[in-house]
């Protein structure tokens, strides 16, 4: 038999401190008073309970907030501005020998030797093709693709004829060539590849960058390469953070000759919550291989690389790594069109699901456009280097002008809509509101729970004993003072342990 009183009257009435509970354990009082004492606290303890639910439920879902700031200071970073000309290839700078091993494969030239669209090419390149003689094999296994695409590629003193940063002549030194799939691309204020780092003190047009931009659009060369320039002619330009390379294939905007384009832009600062509120990388450089600091533009880069390498045995040349780069034909016949696939998402490879850093510097933008006046630019040009007539200007000359609209940044935080200390305090709150009980409540309960468990089981061992006495002997006898009765030692044994058990 276990015990007959497990003391939750005595608990309740002397040491609880849970509202209520002395109401229904008193002996004192009505039956119909501690029935209503009783709805009430089973009322309360429910409500609770719905309430910890709800509130243990939207911590496990880890619902965030966003928190937007803005601060004003009085020095923000300038981003790196990457442009690119839509034509990756200078019609000028192609050789006999670069006809003869890419001619075929970039699409200029059939196996016949002849223009594949004619009505393409000026006069010139065609009669210059028809002087090649393609009786002397000069196909090269070994042809340098890096030092073709560097060479016949838009050079940057020819594309960026004037460079002004806050209003004063920025040189050459402040750009740095990079390799993209649009070719010979130059960025301003790359921080990777050199020690200058410029920085905006003021908002607007007078205190950022300003680009003259000669297309050249007469040395377009059509090609069927994955960026061929057939449809349009101007300038590919991307704002990103001056530590991330430039992917202006997918992104970036445009800009046409014979228009002033003015980007008006802001400064972002967007810092998210990792795992597992988010899926963003929060591991910083972790697993980079080619770039020193991770984003997503990086990420994408070395995925198609890491694909092309695996599949073709090579690289392209605008891609990163210390892999043996690509010949015209595998570049022709299998990296190029293995990335166009990976681009689109239609390759047999996994996609390259590149996770966003969970902390990003962004650069918001708006566009406007005015046109240029050619005449003004001629006699701007007049008697220098760059003499232009005004229909050459009309037709090749772009003009940019990045700056800032305010001298701040926007930060963007996502916090938790509930953390560990605020599901602490509202399961508190509810707690103290319902029952008038606290974590030391707890405590007195896990106290009583203890105690119980204990007592039970000395009764049970009491019961145990009792049917070991009635089968045994008595080994010895002790007196009890208060009567003539004799007790064997076992028998003593309960006789103490019973006093527990009620």
């Amino acid at each position: 038999m276990l015990c007959k009183d497990c003391h939750f009257r005595t608990w309740g009435t002397e040491d609880s401190d849970i509202h209520g509970l002395k109401h229904i354990t008193r002996e004192k009082g009505g039956k119909l008073r501690k029935l209503v004492w009783l709805t009430c606290f089973l009322l309360a303890a429910g409500y609770f309970l719905y309430l910890g639910y709800n509130a243990i439920w939207n911590y496990l879902m880890r619902h965030h907030i966003t928190k937007v700031d803005i601060t004003y200071v009085n020095l923000v970073e300038f981003p790196a501005v990457t442009v690119c000309n839509f034509n990756k290839y200078r019609e000028s700078a192609l050789t006999e020998h670069d006809i003869k091993n890419v001619g075929i494969h970039l699409g200029i030239i059939d196996k016949d030797h002849n223009l594949i669209d004619p009505h393409l090419y000026p006069e010139e390149f065609q009669q210059w093709l028809q002087e090649v003689d393609w009786s002397k094999v000069d196909n090269d296994g070994n042809y340098n693709m890096t030092e073709f695409q560097l060479r016949t590629g838009h050079q940057l003193e020819d594309m960026i004829i004037k460079c002004d940063w806050k209003d004063e002549p920025c040189s050459h030194r402040d750009f740095v060539h990079r390799f993209t799939h649009h070719g010979n691309c130059y960025t301003f204020n790359d921080w990777t590849h050199g020690d200058i780092r410029h920085m905006s003190t003021t908002a607007g047009a007078s205190n950022g960058l300003r680009l003259i931009i000669d297309i050249e659009e007469i040395e377009y060369t059509p090609t069927n390469d994955l960026d061929a320039a057939g449809l349009e002619a101007g300038i590919k330009v991307m704002l990103h953070h001056p530590t991330e390379p430039p992917y202006i294939k997918e992104l970036g905007f445009s800009t046409a000759p014979g228009m002033h384009t003015y980007v008006t832009m802001k400064h972002e600062e967007v810092s998210s919550l990792g795992p597992p509120y988010t899926n963003c990388k929060s591991d910083g450089n972790a697993g980079m291989k080619y770039y020193s600091h991770y984003s997503l533009q990086a990420c994408r880069l070395e995925c198609e690389t890491d694909v092309i390498v695996e599949d073709c045995g090579c690289r392209l040349a605008e891609q990163p790594g210390d892999a043996e780069i690509c010949n015209p034909e595998n570049t022709h016949l299998c990296a190029r069109p293995l990335l166009d696939k990976v681009v689109k998402g239609t390759s047999d490879h996994e996609d390259c699901a590149c996770r966003n850093p969970c902390e990003v510097k962004r650069y918001p933008s708006t566009f406007s456009l005015s046109r240029l006046r050619p005449a003004f630019i001629e006699k701007m040009f007049r008697n220098t280097e760059h003499n232009m007539t005004e229909e050459y200007i009309a037709k090749n000359i772009a003009v940019i002008s990045v700056y800032y609209e305010a001298l701040n940044y926007e930060t963007i935080d996502q916090l938790p809509e509930m953390d560990f200390l605020s599901l602490l305090a509202t399961i508190g709150g509810n707690l103290g509101l319902f029952l008038g009980a606290s974590f030391l409540s707890f405590i007195q309960i896990v106290e009583y729970l203890t105690d119980e468990t204990l007592i039970c089981l000395r009764c049970m061992k009491k019961n145990d004993t009792i049917e070991t006495s009635e089968t045994s002997e008595p080994s010895s006898e002790t007196s009890i003072s208060n009567g003539r009765r004799k007790y064997s030692d076992q028998q003593l044994m309960v006789v103490v342990m019973d006093f527990d058990c009620k």
